[in-house]
């Protein structure tokens, strides 16, 4: 039983799943959380951050301990006693050193004020990458609703020959009409059906570009919820003057901001540089003990009268030997705690470090910092230009795309016109087959391409508006 709904339950959600529609809004709100190029920038803004965090902790002491043993055999310096002995022991010492940097011209300050610049840097860098993947999805989406227009178009063709044929076939069987017409029109059927296969295809691949944009398993169904291309918003033209759209992008664009950031943070790290130039002054303090498992000689008693070797002789030659108390020694160990009492030492001091000679290594790496400003500044000139270069070139393809597409609709009237006319002449004999299905290929063609020069002006307007701040909406 249990096996059976857990069953049921996962088709339940197969079936949600692939009935689910994916507006705009849905689509580009995904596409920002889970687009590979956005999790890279995440990615890097973390690790920003990280060095930012590096940074700040610079601000407080270094605190460091160590724990040493070792085995000593032979003849070796007794680290206790500070003797020669010969004998086998295990020795060690514990120590904590702390250091801290007093002054050091403010190098410390200003790096952690470039670190905390590229930190917020990259983090407009991800929206930047939202915002570069937002007009990715909105083009892509427009093209899948392209696509299915044309196939609404190619689909009324493909009927009207259908219907086209039939009645021809009648007259034909009547004996009106002779039977190449009706050859022609079949071929022209065949030629429609192909197109609209064509346009169905393109419509897939157009769907697996958007779901590649969200980073969705090509395999997982998808389908769009795609608006009335009427109920599209749009801004006039004339509303999106590229001085006024550059003069607000230039102030809300992520890409302006990063740069912005990233000038400050090249100029703190060029005054780091600087500063490490300079003398620094620095506190250290330690503290450390030291044991080892060797015994000391302890004295245990005293023994009198005890020969020491030497004798005297008197006057009448008898011989005396020498006699001497004489202190008894054992070996004993010394308790650990009592060594590490014993031996625990402190250290404290200042101590005032000055480059004299290095290579040149400071003053090229000062030398550097400088660049990299000069460079981020030229990096500001360049994404400027590019930005004012793209909305210049943005709008005049918005304005070039709605003479086209205005262009096309008078095509459009005229298509149909002719097509009328070619059908009446049709009907009472007046027009050839051929000559019919000209017009009628030249009615077709001019709509899919009314089709497409419509979502084309509406992408290129759609551009500009997310130039001036207003976002992708469909």
């Amino acid at each position: 039983m249990r096996i059976f709904l857990s069953t049921l339950l996962l088709l339940i959600t197969l079936a949600t799943s692939a009935q689910q529609k994916w507006s705009i809004r849905q689509c580009i709100e995904y596409a920002s959380n889970n687009n590979i190029t956005v999790k890279q920038a995440l990615a890097q803004a973390k690790l920003s951050q990280v060095s930012y965090q590096q940074a700040r902790m610079s601000r407080l002491p270094t605190l460091n301990g160590n724990i040493s043993a070792n085995y000593q055999h032979g003849l070796n310096e007794n680290p206790t006693t500070g003797t020669l002995e010969s004998s086998d022991f295990i020795a060690g010492n514990i120590g904590l050193q702390t250091q801290y940097n007093i002054f050091n011209w403010g190098a410390r300050k200003h790096n952690i004020a470039a670190n905390e610049l590229f930190a917020k840097a990259d983090a407009v860098g991800v929206g930047r990458a939202k915002n570069d993947i937002s007009l990715l999805v909105a083009n892509a989406f427009l093209q899948v609703m392209l696509r299915r227009e044309q196939i609404r178009v190619n689909e009324v063709q493909l009927e009207q020959t259908r219907a086209q044929l039939s009645n021809t076939r009648k007259l034909v069987n009547a004996g009106s009409q002779p039977e190449l017409n009706a050859i022609q029109i079949e071929a022209q059927l065949v030629r429609d059906s192909a197109l609209l296969l064509q346009t169905r295809a393109l419509e897939k691949q157009a769907l697996i570009t958007l779901q590649s944009y969200l980073n969705i398993d090509l395999a997982t169904p998808f389908d769009i919820e795609a608006p009335p291309v009427e109920t599209i918003p749009v801004e006039s033209l004339a509303a999106l003057q590229p001085e006024d759209v550059y003069a607000v992008a230039v102030t809300t664009q992520p890409v302006q901001l990063m740069t912005g950031m990233r000038i400050q943070a090249s100029e703190m790290q060029a005054k780091s540089a600087r500063a490490s130039m300079y003398p620094t002054i620095t506190a250290f303090g330690s503290l450390n003990t030291r044991f080892v498992d060797a015994g000391v000689p302890t004295l245990i008693g005293i023994q009198p009268n005890q020969p020491t070797g030497a004798v005297v002789v008197d006057g009448s030659g008898n011989t005396y030997n020498v006699l001497a108390p004489k202190a008894v020694f054992e070996t004993r160990p010394i308790a650990l705690h009592r060594q590490l009492n014993t031996n625990f030492g402190q250290a404290i001091g200042l101590s005032l470090n000055f480059p004299i000679f290095n290579q040149w290594s400071t003053r090229s790496q000062w030398e550097r910092a400088k660049v990299n400003v000069q460079q981020a500044q030229l990096q500001d000139e360049q994404e400027k230009l590019t930005l004012k270069s793209n909305i210049y070139s943005a709008y005049q393809d918005a304005f070039a795309s709605l003479q086209i597409y205005n262009a096309s609709l008078r095509n459009v009237e005229a298509s149909e016109r002719a097509f009328n006319i070619s059908q009446k002449r049709l009907d009472v004999g007046l027009l050839g087959t051929l000559d019919y299905l000209i017009t009628q290929g030249n009615l077709n063609r001019a709509r899919i391409e009314a089709v497409s020069n419509r979502y084309d002006y509406i992408f290129k307007l759609k551009v500009l508006e997310f130039y001036k701040g207003m976002g992708v909406q469909l």
